[in-house]
Order: C-alpha cells, then sequence, then structure tokens
C-alpha cells in the first residue's frame, strides 16, 4: 500500500511537473536568446561609429565570452575575427538595413555603417552556442532543481501519509487477529482517515456484540442442562430402591458418568473462558479405559471385542474431555445401528505425520450413507450429533475424520488426531462448542 500511494503521487506529481517544467524551459531558452541578441546589437551600435576611423589592431576587446566582432567593409577590407563574406553580409552592405538570424547555432547580427548616400562597411557580432548557453544554464538548472526538490517533498508527504494509514490499518488487523484467536476483549482504538475509524467502531462493535451472543448461549445451555439434575434425582432414588446386585453397581456406575458428565456442561458453560487454553491427552489410556467401561454393555448383548492398543502412550493434541466424548459417540452408534452379536473391532496406531489413529470397524450393515456426519442428521431418533462431536475433536487437533466400509463388510469410522506439541492453542470458539 505505501509503495502503491507513492507511486500514484508521484505520477500525478511528474504530470504537473512536466506541464510546468517544459513551458518554463521553453520560455528560459527564449529569454536567453532575446538577451543574447539585445548585447549584440549593443556591441554593434557601439562599433558602428568608429568602423571607419579603428584601425586593425584597433578593435576593442570585449568581456563577454562566446562573442566574435568583425567589420568588413565595401572594398574587402577585414577588421576584428576572420569571417566569410555570406549571402547576409553582401544583403546588408546593399540594402543598408540591420538583420539579425540564427546561424550554426548561434545567432548573428548585421549592423551596415552608412557613409554618404550609401553603406560601405557593415558591424558583425556573432554569438555562438556558449553566449547562448551561459544565459539559460543558470536557469534550467535552477528549474530542474525545484522539480526534483517538489518531487522529493512529495515523496516525504507521500511516505508520512502512507505510513499514518498504515499503522492505523496495522492496529485494526490486529485487533482483528486477537478477536479471530478468541480475545472478545481486544479492542480498536479509531486512527487514522473517517473511514478506517468507522471499520474500528464496527469491529468493535461486532466484539462485543459476538461476546454478548457467546454469554447469552452459554447461559441457556447452563439453564437447560441444570434442568437435568430433576430426572437424574429421581434415577438416582430408583437405583438405590434395587436390591444390591451386578446390574445395580453397573446402573449406579452409570448414572455417576452422567451426573459428572451433567456437571461438567454446567460448569464449563457458566465458566469465563480463557482466551486460549492447553489441550494434550494420552489417547492409548483412554482409549483402553473407553473399551472396558463399554466392555459390560458388549457382553450382555453378546458382541466380542477385539483391541489393538499400543503399549506406549501416544499423546494427541486434544483434552481428555473431548476426547471421552469422542469415543463414546463412536462406540455408542456401534451399539445404536448394529444387531445383538455382532463383533467389532477398536484399534489405535501410531499416525504418519505424528498424533494417532483410532480405527473403530462393526460387521454389521454399515453406512447407508456417508451424510452421518453431517451436524443434526440421524436415521434414527438419535440427536445426531455424534459423528459431529467426533468430527470436531479430530479437526480442532489438526486430523479429520473418515468413515467408510470396514474389511468385515460393516462400517469403519477412522479418527486422525494431531500430534501433541508443549503448548497447543486452542480458539475459545472451538471450546465453547
Amino acid at each position: 500500500m505505501r509503495g502503491q500511494l507513492i507511486g500514484v503521487v508521484l505520477a500525478a506529481l511528474s504530470v504537473v511537473l512536466l506541464t510546468f517544467l517544459i513551458p518554463v524551459l521553453i520560455m528560459v531558452h527564449r529569454d536567453a536568446q532575446q538577451r543574447v541578441t539585445l548585447t549584440a546589437l549593443q556591441q554593434a551600435a557601439e562599433l558602428a561609429p568608429l568602423a571607419h576611423s579603428l584601425a586593425p589592431s584597433a578593435l576593442p576587446a570585449y568581456p563577454e565570452r562566446g562573442f566574435s566582432v568583425s567589420i568588413l567593409t565595401a572594398n574587402g577590407q577585414l577588421i576584428g575575427v576572420p569571417t566569410p563574406r555570406s549571402a547576409g553580409i553582401q544583403a546588408a552592405l546593399s540594402s543598408c538595413r540591420p538583420s539579425t538570424g540564427d546561424q550554426d547555432g548561434g545567432v548573428e547580427v548585421l549592423l551596415p555603417v552608412r557613409n554618404g548616400p550609401g553603406c560601405d562597411a557593415v558591424v558583425r557580432v556573432f554569438a555562438d552556442k556558449q553566449a547562448m548557453g551561459s544565459g539559460s544554464n543558470l536557469l534550467t538548472v535552477l528549474s530542474l532543481c525545484l522539480g526534483a526538490t517538489s518531487a522529493l517533498v512529495a515523496v516525504l508527504l507521500a511516505e508520512r501519509l502512507a505510513r499514518g494509514l498504515l499503522r492505523s490499518v496495522a492496529d485494526l488487523a490486529a485487533a482483528a487477529d486477537r478477536i479471530a484467536d478468541g480475545d472478545l476483549a481486544a479492542r480498536v482504538t479509531p486512527d487514522g482517515p473517517a473511514e478506517i475509524r468507522r471499520v474500528g467502531d464496527q469491529l468493535n462493535h461486532l466484539a462485543i456484540r459476538v461476546d454478548h451472543l457467546l454469554d447469552e448461549r452459554s447461559q441457556r445451555s447452563a439453564d437447560l442442562t441444570h434442568r437435568l439434575r430433576t430426572p437424574l434425582t429421581a434415577l438416582r432414588l430408583d437405583i438405590d430402591a434395587i436390591p444390591d446386585s451386578p446390574a445395580t453397581r453397573r446402573l449406579l456406575a452409570d448414572y455417576d458418568s452422567v451426573n459428572r458428565a451433567v456437571n461438567e456442561v454446567i460448569q464449563v458453560a457458566r465458566r469465563p473462558p480463557a482466551p486460549v487454553t492447553l489441550r494434550r491427552c494420552d489417547v492409548t489410556q483412554l482409549a483402553r479405559e473407553r473399551v472396558e467401561f463399554w466392555a459390560a454393555l458388549a457382553e450382555d448383548t453378546g458382541r466380542a471385542i477385539q483391541r489393538q492398543l499400543p503399549v506406549k502412550p501416544i499423546y494427541v493434541r486434544a483434552s481428555a474431555a473431548d476426547l471421552e466424548a469422542s469415543f463414546d459417540a463412536i462406540l455408542s452408534n456401534v451399539f445404536a445401528h448394529t444387531e445383538p452379536g455382532v463383533p467389532f473391532w477398536v484399534s489405535v496406531v501410531p499416525g504418519r505425520a505424528g498424533g494417532a489413529r483410532v480405527s473403530v470397524d462393526d460387521a454389521g450393515r454399515g453406512f447407508s450413507d456417508f451424510a452421518a456426519i453431517r451436524r443434526g442428521h440421524s436415521s434414527t431418533s438419535s440427536t445426531g450429533l455424534g459423528l459431529d462431536i467426533a468430527r470436531q475433536t479430530a479437526e480442532e487437533s489438526g486430523g479429520r475424520l473418515r468413515i467408510g466400509r470396514s474389511p468385515q463388510g460393516g462400517a469403519r469410522v477412522e479418527l486422525d488426531l494431531g500430534a501433541a506439541t508443549a503448548a497447543n492453542p486452542v480458539n475459545i470458539f472451538s471450546a465453547r462448542r
């Protein structure tokens, strides 16, 4: 932008300077020519009365450089600088009329001298290129220096103007980047032209509006989630009324998991989120825990679970809560969309570029279409958010979610997770979803 602004200023100034300097230089040249011609006429007029009385060695010397003086008589005598008898000199002798004209890049002045009824001598003064240039060079240099100074001043002013504009735009871009990174407290200090100040005011208004909308949504989510406490309390009372048995203990464990999830949702919804959080989790350990959690239901429904889990930990760029929700969403789909007794396979292997690849295969009917990961889409009565939660977790870690057909003919869900680093910043907009 700075270069473009300076270029536009220089182009406009060049047009103005050319429009101004060309006529000025022409006028300077013509003025110099007129002054040289007047000087030559003055010298010729001073010598004319003395033309008949001067001896060849008595011709006075003039201080002006570039001028040559000659006196030519009708009888062929020459006094001063040798010069050929041109047609102009012969015409001046015959007509007794003075004349001026251009010759060899200079100016020639011919002044006839009368003696009785006719003219018997001509005073010739010739101003060469040096004399012509001495009168115009200084003004030409001054004009060019004025043009160069004007261009330099214009460039400096354009540079200062561009620096001010770029500073205002840079401040605007920095505030926009902070807001895009989740710092909704960032504000633009309006500065610069009116248009940029207006954009800054609108950006501040947008940040305030987004912050209010997110707070309102968080409060509404917390309120809706809090309503689950009443049916959860009733469920706990019903479980307590059942005699102790393995099934009762599983129900209590399930109740505790649901209760923890509800509490976490309420806390996250009402907690003012920090602009940046860190996410790092061992996918191997978490996969082992979730498979063990779902193993009891698999045993009740006659499903065999095949595990392929590495011994060493693999740290990925995701929080434990998000990764747990993703595993539960994928495994719950197996139980919801396959018949009892259908086996499934869970594997975790290191990714090619770091991270990990989680695969869940089953031997069921597979996906009827590949729109299953579209948010809110479901072929059953579920919310349709399960695989979308897993997709968000994968994308926020730098990976992706793929669905397809398993080697056993059923469904396959692959979750590519990015590798964890020392510090993995996460946008608060992702954390608030």
